[in-house]
């Protein structure tokens, strides 16, 4: 990219070229071919051509006499795509060979996305759908979506019931269509055929409860004299899916390991050597408890019970056994009971989430009176969309003021006792003691002590009053921040003319035509997510009071930003009430409460509310037409400019811009507008054609002016060849270029945060600490950390041998992130070669096969960085000096409690691969029936799907994902179809081949102490009585199947059938390893609803 304001000689040259090159090439191979063809046959064959109906194909924008295209294109059919038992357009592309890499589905529900809640978007070639373009009818689709900035188009919003075909170009065409056409484009085509009254009526339903769906449609359009009409109307209600209505996510998360047998392992062993029975459940997150401020760290609910001195709360396990404080045999805890991933809150949260929409389309043309046939045209698409989930059960865990008159660990508060004492009354518990005599006798003959001298005191662990101490609830309450509602608008509209260019006949340059338009997108979206806020609660445990009152705030806090969850608003003190964070409604049985009075509910709970709108207008002027003759055929050019401004203005309220729910994301939104200026060209030169070893030579050259009022401009360009030595044979290729600007939502993004886990190098892991003879303290001859690691450490103002929280290294942290105009501007260059065969030996049957080979490399790749990935840049930069360092940001006591990590550019991103494509089709006859028997075959190989990123010290970090879970090696689609006259029976074959885990993150193998590599396995105890295991997130092929059979009648069609046959489950892996719920992968292509049975009726006249 050249900087702005220094490279305007180097733009108007540029533009200059490109508008000569029309002309220029004209004029030699004019003068070139007047020697070859005499004046009358080329007159003639132009004029015979000019009377075709042309056609325009995606990928190019020259009008033709034929549906061909030299770039590799995939059509896919609605017709061909119900009759597999799909008619949502989001499922139908994210299915497609051609995609690639995480896909972005209605399974995320409660993730943070970048369109926000309930978005579907596409992904080709894996490189991101920021580098899909995603046009309707030829024309670029808005982003669309709801909090944050939207960034690519939302495609539940396409009336897919309205949907003719699906035209998929595998190559970077931005030299065509502009922006972000990097790793392809997806042209959505709708129906323009409307002839009179239609209907039609899709319905899905699952073998399993819930998860329901029918898509009803109706038409009504006309042709008439000089112009056509038509309108469409479709309605679609989907019920949400629950992850107890699907046997794969009914249930818990298991462990998923596998041993160095090959055997496969779920059961836990790990808390079962605390005595603790999880059955095949892996451990989640655990609620029905509260953390002290002494070395038990959590304690938990056991009405009626305390193996301590706590009123109704026990510990679970301490100095490495479970506490059997009742000599019953049995441990006091069984986390199980706690984990409220398996509550029934949990498994009633949706899977997917029910949606309704309502989606409007018209078109229509006048063609007026002259010899220009000048025909002003329109389109316009509305859709209303709601879709609402329900989350799950997330926890809380506030601290509680040491004098809070609730807490538990306040000796001056009604049911409060002093919890050093409370500690004390444990580690003097004759159970325990003989319980903790027992194992430090055995694990180390209590370092000489004699058994009956072998108590917790004779180790100084007693505590003796300690006072009032502040604790840490740790809870979940129904209806807080996991339920959310969101509606998307969306208003698209399209006026235009087009017409003919007689005036343009200058030679053989003839037969012109135009088209100029202006488009008009605008999205409105609300979400609506109800929920606890922070401030409020501070409030009421008394965090703003000097003695800790409820409700009292005499400590000066104002209006001012909050820091660290401290602050007040306008709204917060009304209606305050004090609230008890340790009545028992909130540590029912399975794990999810509720508050004891209907007072403190009314008055913590509040709602985040978003609006967000995004705006973009486009004015497009196009011409092309016949050039010259050439010794192959007539040389089309065209030309054109094009002006887009994209303005979003998505508008927190105060809850969700500040942050106020408690452990919840804050969202600045975003406000902004930028325009592009663009100058396009096309030529396609037929060479040659008809001649010995030449029947076909065509070259297509087309190249774009790129001007962004943020980050400069730049020239792209594409060449593209077609040669057929022979009749049958196409050899083809394609070299272009794509420039990609920074998007609305990297420059315009305000400040995002969200929580993720992190490790935290810093921190001493549980390996450094000593035994408990040595006070459990950090002992520098056990810690295996990289110097440069504690090096980096200390220059970062941290300690690493004092950063202590009992051996735990996993912090929940909050990442912001945010737009930024330092990015600079993506650039690729996109490869492509093949073939395409027609067998020209038997006229029974039809026979297509191609071959195209692909490479696209991404250079300047904008992404936020994984806040993981800047940790680890930070402390393993063997140079001291990492940039990135300054990303993170420490609390008082030195934990992590912030990383900033805002888009950043990195060096690159590469996909290579190969498509192959193959159409077979023929017709015989069976006794007096006449059959028809053909199939259609598309297959992927992912060859690299890579990134780079060179450090400041000039250290390449190179990662492959090829063969991972969202990249395999191979995917197929196989769809045999035999019609037998009216009758046509459909068996679709989808595979996903082999993704092995991604490699760099298989774990080494290991017992549950990690003792051979610091790995912990969870299912094994190693040897000399067990074996070694590890995670296990390998997936094996994956075939599905889908069968239907349509009676298309002259004005009725019927079909019936059956998505997923043989009721073929997802794949299970290990969570630790790859994102999934219960095991199960999300964003992988995976069916997820098991057998569903579908049915389907249109009336056509």
């Amino acid at each position: 990219m050249s900087p702005r304001g220094s490279s305007e000689r180097n733009s108007s040259l540029q533009v200059a070229l490109l508008a000569l090159l029309l002309t220029f090439t004209a004029g030699t191979a004019w003068a070139q071919d007047a020697t070859d063809e005499d004046e009358d046959d080329a007159t003639t064959e132009t004029e015979d051509a000019a009377d075709l109906d042309r056609v325009v194909v995606t990928g190019s924008r020259l009008q033709r006499e034929t549906y061909t295209s030299i770039s590799p294109l995939q059509i896919i059919t609605a017709t061909e795509s119900r009759e597999a038992g799909l008619i949502d357009s989001a499922e139908i592309l994210q299915k497609s060979t051609a995609s690639a890499g995480q896909q972005i589905d209605l399974s995320f529900t409660g993730f943070v996305l970048d369109n926000g809640p309930g978005a579907s978007t596409v992904d080709l070639r894996g490189l991101g759908a920021a580098r899909t373009l995603v046009l309707l009818n030829g024309r670029r689709l808005a982003p669309s979506g709801v909090e944050g900035a939207p960034a690519s188009p939302d495609l539940n919003l396409v009336p897919a019931g309205l949907v003719q075909r699906y035209e998929v170009l595998l190559d970077g065409a931005s030299s065509v269509y502009g922006s972000d056409a990097v790793a392809g484009v997806t042209n959505i085509i709708l129906r323009k055929d409307f002839d009179g009254f239609e209907f039609d009526v899709f319905y899905n339903h699952p073998e399993y409860d819930n998860g329901e769906s029918y898509n009803v449609t109706g038409s009504w359009g006309m042709n008439f004299d000089r112009g056509m009409i038509g309108f469409g109307l479709e309605y679609n209600k989907s019920d949400s899916i629950r992850l107890r209505d699907r046997p794969w996510t009914d249930g818990c998360a298991q462990h998923h390991e596998i041993t160095t047998n090959g055997e496969i392992r779920f059961k836990d062993l790990y808390w079962q050597q605390f005595g603790m029975d999880m059955g095949d459940c892996a451990l989640g997150s655990l609620a029905g408890r509260t953390q002290v401020a002494t070395r038990l760290g959590s304690i938990y609910y056991t009405p009626g019970y305390s193996n301590g001195a706590f009123p109704n709360f026990s510990e679970a396990i301490t100095y490495g056994f479970g506490v059997d404080g009742n000599g019953d045999g049995m441990t006091d805890v069984n986390y199980i009971d706690y984990d409220i991933t398996k509550s029934e809150a949990a498994l009633s949260s949706d899977f997917f989430p029910g949606q309704e929409r309502l989606s409007a389309m018209g078109y229509g043309e006048y063609t007026f009176e002259g010899d220009m046939n000048n025909t002003a045209y329109f389109e316009f698409n509305f859709t209303d969309r709601d879709v609402s989930a329900d989350g799950g059960a997330p926890q809380l865990f506030p601290y509680v003021p040491a004098n809070n008159p609730y807490n538990l660990c306040n000796p001056d508060a009604e049911g409060g006792v002093d919890c050093g004492l409370a500690t004390d009354a444990l580690y003097n518990n004759p159970n325990y003691i003989t319980q903790f005599a027992d194992y430090w006798t055995a694990e180390a003959g209590c370092f000489g002590l004699a058994y009956e001298d072998c108590v917790p005191a004779a180790f100084g662990l007693l505590y003796g009053p300690i006072g009032a101490t502040r604790t840490r609830p740790i809870v979940s309450v129904i209806g807080d921040r996991a339920i959310y509602e969101v509606n998307n608008k969306q208003y698209r509209g399209v006026i235009g003319m087009n017409g003919d260019l007689p005036f343009v006949d200058w030679g053989s340059m003839s037969s012109w035509v135009y088209d100029l338009s202006l488009s008009y997108t605008t999205s409105d979206s609300t979400s609506s997510r109800p929920g606890i806020r922070g401030d409020r609660l501070d409030l009421a445990l008394g965090w703003y009071s000097s003695t800790a009152t409820p409700c009292e705030n005499d400590l000066g806090f104002s209006t001012a930003p909050r820091h660290f969850g401290r602050g007040i608003y306008s709204d917060t003190a009304a209606g305050c009430v004090p609230v008890n964070l340790y009545a028992s409604s909130l540590y029912p049985e399975g794990a999810q409460g509720d508050f004891a009075t209907a007072a403190e509910r009314d008055y913590l709970f509040d709602t985040r509310d978003f609006d967000t709108e995004y705006t973009q207008t486009i004015f497009s002027a196009y011409a092309n037409g016949f050039l010259f003759e050439l010794p192959g055929g007539t040389a089309l050019g065209g030309i054109g400019i094009e002006w887009r401004e994209d303005d979003i203005k998505s508008i927190p309220d105060e809850v969700a811009r500040e942050g106020l729910f408690w452990g919840f994301f804050s969202d600045g939104g975003a406000t902004g507008s930028k325009w592009t200026r663009e100058i396009f060209g096309e030529i396609e030169l037929p060479v040659l054609a008809g001649v010995k070893g030449a029947e076909e030579l065509i070259f297509n050259f087309s190249g774009r002016y790129t001007d962004d009022e943020f980050y400069g401009d730049d020239f792209t360009y594409t060449a593209k060849i077609g040669y057929r030595p022979i009749n049958s044979l196409l050899l083809r290729g394609t070299f272009g270029t794509s420039f990609r600007a920074p998007s609305v939502r990297e420059v315009f993004l305000l400040d995002q945060t969200g929580f993720l886990t992190l490790f935290d190098p810093c921190a001493v892991p549980e390996s450094a600490l000593g035994d408990i003879n040595a006070g459990g303290g950090y002992d520098p001859s056990l810690d295996t950390r990289d110097p440069v690691v504690l090096e980096n450490c200390r220059l970062q103002g941290v300690d690493p041998t004092t950063l202590i929280d009992n051996g735990n290294q996993f912090f929940s942290t909050e990442i912001a992130r945010g737009g930024t105009t330092d990015l600079e501007a993506e650039t690729s260059e996109s490869l492509t070669y093949g073939f395409a065969f027609e067998q020209p030996w038997f006229e029974s049957f039809d026979l297509v096969f191609g071959m195209t080979w692909y490479d696209i490399e991404v250079k300047n790749t904008i992404i936020d960085p994984s806040a993981q990935f800047l940790i680890n840049d930070c402390y393993n930069d063997s140079q001291f000096d990492s940039t990135f360092c300054e990303n993170i940001i420490r609390d008082q006591d030195n934990f992590l409690d912030i990383v900033n990590a805002y888009f950043i550019n990195r060096d690159s991103d590469r996909a290579r691969g190969m498509d192959i494509n193959a159409n077979y089709d023929q017709n015989f006859n069976i006794g007096s029936r006449a059959v028809r028997f053909g199939f259609d075959l598309a297959v992927n190989r992912n060859d690299e799907a890579s990134t780079t990123f060179v450090d400041d010290d000039g250290n390449a970090d190179f990662e492959d994902f090829t063969r991972s879970t969202y990249y395999p090696k191979w995917r197929g689609q196989l769809g045999l179809r035999t019609q037998v006259e009216d009758f046509r029976f459909t068996w679709v074959v989808n595979y996903t081949g082999k993704a092995p885990q991604y490699a760099p993150d298989v774990d080494e193998f290991d017992d549950l102490d990690g003792s051979v590599a610091g790995f912990f396995a969870d299912t094994c105890l190693g040897p000399p009585d067990d074996v070694y295991c590890r995670d296990y997130a390998d997936i094996d092929d994956y075939w599905l199947h889908s069968a239907s059979v349509y009676w298309y009648g002259d004005t009725w069609t019927i079909g019936a059938g059956i998505r997923n046959v043989f009721d073929e489950a997802p794949p299970r892996v290990d969570g630790n390893e790859v994102l999934a719920i219960n095991n199960v992968p999300i964003g992988a292509s995976y069916d997820l609803f098991g057998r569903v049975y579908f049915f389907n009726l249109s009336w056509r006249p």
